[in-house]
């Protein structure tokens, strides 16, 4: 019975099976150790049991290296760009990438790599192989590649359909604010796409769009040249469907007393042209940013009409709906 189970596993997995999963099928150290002495199988590395005969496949192996480095690795990098089919990518070295400190385990079958940084969303499986999205393959090839053969497994993933702008840019915006490698490189080839706003690598706006994204909010558009009959200012961010303003508030930038009243007279006058205005600090983003997001989505949930057109009044929030000002005093 346990045989047949642990050969079962097996040609679901390309021939291979760790021992961890072998244990929760019942077996035993003995009774594995009993197979490996065996004609039935054998262990290309300790933690990893194959099925003698089985075809040794790229598939094998790079699964074989993600079951030898440990339960929460993937198959990263140029090997996951290979088993994704991108144009340009062969099968080679085997480069897994797992969560760091989650083991300190080595492999004789896999460049380890590990991140900071590995989200259940980054990953996924094809054909039984835990490996990295598209998206986060991509981002990872900026930061080990040749700029010019990331934008052409870019544009390749693009053309075969195997991930879109939108994702990409959202999984660019999360590690951004990591300040991972590649962040650079990724900014600039979204930004030439027109793939939306992408912050600096670096700061307040980062953080704002990489908490969003974590919490699967809607992103807005950034740095907004706002006003009705005269321009009154560009903005951090702007939900256009809601009318719906964003500024976020350094420390350092908006504190002193001079600040806070220029602050306060745009405010007003977004507001009186029609806009609802939504603060939000640096203490509050990063002391409490559950509320910070909970506020956000609070402000998107009533429907607003669209943009006035010319020769129309603007737009004023009818009596019981949140201001700007109401919404960050809720943060606070």
């Amino acid at each position: 019975m346990l045989e047949a189970e642990l050969r079962a596993l097996a040609a679901r997995q390309h021939g291979v099976v760790s021992r961890t999963q072998a244990r929760r099928l019942g077996a035993s150290r003995r009774s594995l150790a009993r197979r490996l002495a065996g004609p039935g199988w054998e262990a290309p590395a300790p933690q990893v049991l194959r099925l003698v005969g089985t075809t040794d496949t790229f598939s094998q192996r790079c699964l074989a290296g993600a079951l030898d480095v440990g339960p929460s690795a993937v198959v990263s990098r140029t090997a996951a760009a290979a088993l994704w089919g991108l144009p340009g990518f062969v099968p080679g070295d085997v480069h897994v990438t797992r969560p760091v400190a989650a083991t300190s385990r080595t492999s004789r079958l896999a460049v380890v790599h590990e991140s900071r940084y590995l989200p259940e969303h980054h990953r996924t499986f094809r054909e039984a192989i835990p490996l990295t999205t598209v998206a986060r393959t991509v981002f990872d090839l900026a930061g080990c590649l040749h700029p010019g053969r990331t934008e052409r497994a870019m544009e390749n993933a693009l053309k075969h359909r195997l991930v879109d702008l939108e994702t990409l840019r959202r999984v660019t915006i999360e590690l951004l604010a990591r300040g991972r490698a590649g962040s650079t490189l990724m900014r600039e080839l979204l930004a030439q796409r027109g793939a939306g706003y992408i912050p600096p690598a670096s700061g307040l706006e980062a953080e704002f769009l990489a908490l969003l994204v974590a919490a699967h909010v809607e992103l807005p558009e950034g740095q907004v040249d706002l006003g009705a009959d005269g321009w009154i200012g560009r903005v951090d961010f702007y939900y256009r469907r809601h009318r719906l303003v964003i500024e976020i508030d350094s420390d350092l930038h908006h504190t002193a007393k001079l600040d806070a009243e220029s602050d306060a007279r745009r405010d007003r006058a977004l507001r009186a042209t029609g806009f609802e205005v939504l603060r939000i600090t640096e203490h509050q983003l990063r002391v409490r940013p559950a509320q910070v997001v909970a506020v956000v989505r609070g402000a998107l949930l009533p429907p607003h009409p669209p943009e006035p057109t010319p020769g129309t009044r603007p737009f004023c929030p009818p009596s019981g709906v949140r201001t700007g000002g109401e919404a960050v005093e809720a943060v606070r």
